[in-house]
């Protein structure tokens, strides 16, 4: 798939197909939709014009040619060749998901991505089919006949805890991290630092520990949401690590 493992042939085909849509396009016009500098767009325009890809008609007017269009319907029609034998693959691996409600065996069902978990239910309007029978709760095999909308980031709220030294884990209000993570059921508990694993364990639960900044952001990106228990000293690290993912957080001190 050269135009897409080759910088130049994919400028030249967005080039091409620009000049497709609207001859009237100046060199200028094209620079700033491709996002491309003026000197970088007339190089591209010398070449296309000397190898008789395209003429020009008017100043500022450019065609074209039958041999432009010719490459640009090969190329065209090798990416689409490519990216259906891409979707058939997409959507003829199957996927497991939890069944709300009763399934059975063929039937349509819509599946959905929500706090980081595949779900699946009943739908005439679905978007996969029921290879197995499951009751409520179970896992089912589905064979997805199209996709569905990735889902939303999920919510991080970062609770800190002061460091051994200042107080650790008896310095924060234990019933107040434990109302926090009973009102959000369905969110994951991560700790980071030996204060924060006290401080959960405090609360009557057992968090993520080891690896729990990972765990955190590929929750998060799954649409899950996280409740990060951070020691003090760790929480630097912590808040440029969402910041570079592009995670939005929240933090709360008790």
């Amino acid at each position: 798939m050269r135009v897409l493992l080759n910088r130049k042939d994919t400028v030249r085909l967005l080039i091409l197909s620009e000049l497709m849509i609207r001859k009237e396009y100046n060199q200028r016009d094209i620079a700033k939709k491709l996002n491309l500098t003026p000197q970088a767009i007339s190089e591209h325009f010398k070449e296309l014009i000397s190898e008789g890809f395209i003429r020009v008609i008017h100043k500022g007017f450019y065609e074209v040619t039958e041999k432009g269009k010719d490459w640009l319907n090969k190329s065209l029609v090798d990416l689409h060749l490519f990216s259906e034998n891409l979707l058939k693959k997409i959507y003829s691996e199957q996927i497991v998901a939890i069944a709300e409600g009763k399934i059975r065996e063929g039937d349509s069902v819509h599946y959905w991505m929500q706090d980081g978990y595949l779900f699946a239910k009943k739908s005439d309007k679905g978007n996969g089919i029921a290879l197995i029978s499951a009751e409520d709760g179970e896992d089912v095999l589905i064979k997805p006949t199209s996709g569905y909308d990735p889902p939303e980031k999920g919510e991080i709220i970062i609770v800190k805890v002061p460091d051994v030294g200042e107080g650790g884990s008896r310095k924060i209000n234990i019933s107040l991290l434990a109302n926090l993570i009973k009102r959000k059921p369905r969110s994951i508990v991560t700790a980071i630092g030996v204060e924060s694993l006290v401080a959960c364990r405090k609360a009557g639960v057992e968090p993520i520990y080891f690896g729990s900044k990972n765990a955190c952001i590929e929750a998060s990106n799954h649409g899950c949401g996280v409740i990060v228990v951070c020691t003090e000293s760790y929480l630097d690290d912590l808040l440029r690590t969402l910041i570079d993912e592009n995670l939005k957080f929240e933090i709360k001190e008790f």
